[in-house]
């Protein structure tokens, strides 16, 4: 399901960006190829899906889960966090709670827009005889099992590229600490020379 979110988002972004780069007279979009590409955004059920992970995004939120990793990013945040947990969890809990209040009247705004977008890009990078074909073939047994399937073959990949790639880039990383810090030297001794008076 991921994988067809950021496939939709990409799609979405690259319409976007074609439409902010050529006139908008340029390449009237046709009304059956529209009508097409909403059927295929349809038959995904992307508006669907898109709730649901902006859902899981903002129940994240409203744990406070998200402001407390934003803060982590803070030099000190987690040692005083550790500390005091009992102090610092019912206020990230309640600046979650207006984060998540926020973020939701913002996918409530402009969720419907991404829809359209979607649809637009689906429109400018088929035909119409394209999206009528793979309409056909999202209905057939084999499209179906597809749309039924893809969820898990997203999931294993993700864990795949997470083991496979992403522990072995932090080991790779953790190697290679000497070498980044003596690239990263400079910085440091710049921000050194301007605190001096």
């Amino acid at each position: 399901m991921k994988t067809l979110i950021v496939a939709v988002a990409a799609l979405a972004v690259a319409g976007a960006a074609q439409a902010q780069t050529k006139p908008a007279a340029a390449r009237p979009m046709d009304p059956a190829t529209l009508q097409s590409a909403a059927a295929i955004v349809a038959q995904l059920n992307i508006k669907a899906k898109l709730q649901a992970q902006m859902a899981n995004s903002i129940t994240q939120m409203k744990s406070g889960a998200v402001i407390r990793a934003m803060l982590a990013q803070q030099p000190g945040f987690i040692p005083a966090y550790q500390a005091n947990k009992a102090k610092f969890d019912p206020v990230l809990a309640k600046a979650g709670a207006i984060q998540a209040e926020i973020a939701q009247g913002v996918v409530n705004q402009n969720l419907n827009s991404v829809v359209t977008a979607a649809t637009q890009s689906y429109a400018r990078q088929f035909t119409k005889a394209e999206l009528d074909a793979i309409l056909a073939f999202y209905r057939t047994p084999a499209g179906q099992a597809l749309m039924r399937k893809e969820p898990a073959v997203a999931a294993a990949i993700g864990q795949a590229t997470g083991q496979l790639i992403g522990a072995k880039i932090d080991a790779a990383m953790q190697a290679n600490a000497k070498r980044l810090g003596a690239a990263l030297a400079p910085l440091s001794s710049n921000a050194q020379q301007a605190k001096k008076p």
